[in-house]
């Protein structure tokens, strides 16, 4: 048995199962991802996607094994693990990390809850609620909290690709009881999901557990998402927002990545190319003398939320920095790094460190086994390609050349970008608009 053993299976009602044993350590990790973001909500439902990851943490209706619906976190927590959910743009996935012993308890409350989430109309004012008062906190009380939300809404123009997370507060106000089973229905069945299990377990032993718990969950048609692919933007668009919580100016860029289905090793130079630009001491950016001493915090990274191939649609490279007065400075010393390693390869030993350091942290997420779970399943969700999970760390360290970075800087260099500027000062939010923006 090796740590990169992995074994597939479909169900009959169309569930896609992955497991992953390892027989290092004594925990398990267990994933389920649903293919439905806030890219795939409904007009008029913005939001729905992260109230649903809230309303299926208050469990399931009880029906498997007669699990008695006290919610879900309670029930991991008495059992020494934990959990937590994230909605990205196409993905919902839903994680725990617990000891080996917990496998038929993780499973048999996620089919619980695949089977029929607890939703009353009380349940559904509260968990409201907390998401507005989570958008209050992380979005508009928040210095900078616009970020990364408005750079696709800056960049693209389909509507899909410009909605943020949380959604409209009208959108959510409004929704009740019928649209949230709907939306169930739509996007939660056993056919639009993978349950991925790893860690300290008997594959034979996972497999019957499976099988018990989610066989019988019947099949049912899942909405198709729709495509988001849309040309690239034809100009530089920029935008100014006015941030009340701000104590020094900012700047964010975003550009458009290549696809990482048709362009994967394009894609892959990119990864490292931000790796080169904002990460680490030796970053690129932070080596400049006048960005070095004008940019107090600095980032740079592939994937809306830093994760590369965290989506199979349009993507952005970001930057964001924190800077004196002067956004110019900052964007004049990226442009000036990108043409540089456009026309120069990148040094030689800098490639290696950046790759090496690179592959060395993927490769610790891969040693935890709730980590392990949430990007195997979502490799396979997004891309049918869960080994591709192992394989990353030594697609970046060996395989992409400084060749491939100078071109991957070459096509930053000449694309049209988006260019958000933060500006302190009092503003007033309007309506569902949580930073005031000024073209």
């Amino acid at each position: 048995m090796t740590p990169h053993q992995l074994h597939r299976l479909v169900l009959d009602n169309g569930l896609r199962v992955l497991l992953a044993p390892n027989p290092v350590g004594a925990s398990i990790g267990v994933a389920v991802h649903y293919g439905v973001g806030f890219r795939t909500e409904p007009e008029g439902g913005t939001g729905l996607a992260h109230l649903f990851e809230h309303l299926m943490f208050q469990g399931g209706a009880g029906s498997l094994d007669g699990a008695a619906p006290t919610g879900y976190l309670p029930r991991v927590q008495q059992a020494g693990g934990v959990g937590d959910a994230r909605t990205r743009q196409d993905v919902t996935v839903y994680y725990a990390a617990a000891p080996a012993s917990a496998l038929d308890l993780l499973l048999t409350l996620e089919a619980d809850r695949m089977r029929a989430p607890r939703i009353s109309a009380r349940i559904l004012r509260t968990q409201t609620a907390v998401i507005d008062e989570e958008i209050r906190l992380m979005v508009r009380n928040r210095p900078y909290g616009a970020f990364p939300w408005v750079l696709p809404r800056t960049l693209h123009r389909r509507t899909e690709n410009t909605r943020d997370g949380y959604g409209e507060t009208a959108d959510l106000t409004a929704v009740g009881i019928p649209r949230c089973e709907r939306f169930f229905a739509d996007h939660y069945g056993p056919g639009n999901a993978v349950v991925t299990v790893t860690g300290a377990f008997e594959p034979e032993t996972a497999q019957r557990l499976v099988l018990e718990r989610f066989a019988p969950i019947p099949a049912r048609p899942s909405l198709r998402a729709p495509d988001p692919h849309e040309p690239p933007p034809a100009q530089e668009r920029r935008l100014t927002v006015t941030d009340p919580h701000a104590g020094q100016p900012a700047v964010a860029v975003g550009y458009r990545l290549p696809d990482p289905v048709t362009e994967r090793a394009d894609y892959l130079a990119h990864v490292v190319l931000a790796a080169l630009l904002g990460q680490g001491r030796q970053a690129l950016l932070r080596r400049g003398p006048t960005a070095a001493v004008r940019a107090s915090s600095l980032s740079v990274g592939c994937g809306l939320f830093g994760l590369p191939l965290d989506t199979a649609g349009p993507d952005l490279l970001t930057l964001f920095a924190v800077h004196e007065p002067g956004a110019d400075d900052v964007l004049t010393a990226l442009d000036g790094t990108l043409a540089a390693l456009a026309h120069d390869e990148v040094d030689a030993g800098l490639l290696r460190a950046t790759t090496a350091r690179w592959a060395a942290g993927a490769l610790r997420e891969l040693g935890d086994p709730g980590m392990r779970a949430q990007l195997l399943g979502l490799r396979e969700i997004l891309f049918g390609e869960p080994e591709l999970t192992y394989e990353l760390p030594e697609l970046v360290r060996a395989g992409v050349t400084g060749e491939q970075v100078s071109r991957a800087a070459a096509r930053l260099a000449s694309s049209c970008r988006a260019v958000v500027r933060f500006v302190p000062g009092a503003a007033a939010t309007r309506g569902a608009d949580r930073v005031r923006v000024t073209a």
